[in-house]
């Protein structure tokens, strides 16, 4: 899923207007964060583009959206999906 998509699916989850631009940038930014996070955690390129990843990469983002200095970080359901696609990734 190119960055594009994955920003219009997490507006849709976030409750954000799909076609207003305001948030594009910063959200694009914590869309690339979460993303290679992920990468770095053992989740392949190819895992990455299914179903699975698409809805860890918009949890990701929600649970980073309303940061404040110190306090951010991710849900326990986020880290779950990521270990589950790290181990999936690892499948020959």
């Amino acid at each position: 899923m190119t960055t594009d998509e994955l920003l219009v699916e997490c507006k849709k989850g976030l409750g954000m207007p799909l076609f207003g631009t305001n948030f594009d940038g910063p959200l694009t930014q914590k869309i690339l964060t979460v993303k290679m996070y992920m990468l770095g955690a053992g989740v392949s390129g190819s895992t990455i583009d299914n179903d699975l990843a698409t809805g860890t990469i918009v949890m990701g983002v929600i649970d980073i959206w309303s940061i404040e200095g110190g306090g951010t970080k991710f849900s326990p359901l986020f880290y779950d999906f990521v270990t589950h696609l790290a181990i999936r990734s690892q499948v020959v």
